[in-house]
């Protein structure tokens, strides 16, 4: 009878603690349980998100924009440049053959400059000989033309100092001749001495011996007689021949 009992305290026993165990092994397996989503940010915290993200992104654009500046400025060499006028030597790759290669242009550029002011200037001084050489031969037209006047000139002087009064009466035309004769009518009825004196000053020799030519002799004489002693002689010369 204890037996029995002793066996059934055992069995209870053992019941026990396997349900302790089961318990322990359920607890320790058994999925957790899914927490409940929380509440998202709040809208002021969303905005500062998206300002953050802007600025952030502005930042990037900013950053590739000097990146590709300073790329631009060092593929140009506008960068080599900028440093020589700051005074601050170059450390960019290649600014020295940059440099030289700038020089070359810049040289290239003033020779050709200098090549258009030299083809101007040689223009200029041919468009000037070719007017000096225009004036020379202007020049040299108008002496030609001075020396044959001149020479007609003489021709006609020692014609004249031969021609009789004849001569000189038909180089006249008729309205010439006219008017000489009235001169003549006019200064027969003046005072010798200021007939010679006006005569003498508004005609030449030819012209004073018509106009003694149309007076009466004794007027004439007495005109010639106050003429000057070398034209009375010249006169006289082409009323005789």
């Amino acid at each position: 009878m204890a037996t029995k009992e002793a066996v059934q305290a055992g069995a209870q026993t053992v019941a026990a603690a396997a349900r302790m165990q089961g318990k322990q092994f359920e607890e320790t397996f058994k999925p957790s349980r899914v927490q409940p989503q929380t509440a998202g940010p709040a809208p002021e915290e969303r905005k500062k998100r998206k300002k953050g993200s802007r600025i952030l992104i502005l930042l990037l654009v900013l950053i590739l924009l000097v990146v590709g500046g300073a790329a631009a400025l060092w593929y140009s060499g506008t960068a080599d440049v900028i440093l020589e006028t700051f005074g601050i030597p170059s450390f960019l790759p290649g600014a020295e053959t940059r440099g030289l290669k700038r020089q070359l242009e810049e040289r290239a550029q003033e020779l050709d400059l200098r090549e258009e002011l030299l083809a101007a200037r040689e223009e200029q001084l041919s468009q000037r000989e070719q007017e000096l050489i225009d004036l020379q031969e202007k020049l040299t037209r108008r002496e030609e033309s001075l020396k044959r006047q001149q020479r007609e000139w003489e021709a006609q002087v020692e014609a004249a100092k031969t021609m009789t009064v004849t001569e000189v009466l038909a180089s006249y035309s008729e309205e010439q001749l006219e008017s000489l004769e009235q001169v003549g009518v006019i200064y027969s009825k003046k005072d010798p001495e200021a007939a010679a004196a006006v005569i003498s000053e508004l005609y030449d020799k030819q012209q004073i011996a018509v106009i003694l030519y149309s007076m009466t002799p004794q007027a004439a004489a007495g005109v010639l007689e106050k003429l000057d002693p070398a034209l009375a002689a010249q006169v006289t010369a082409i009323l005789a021949g």
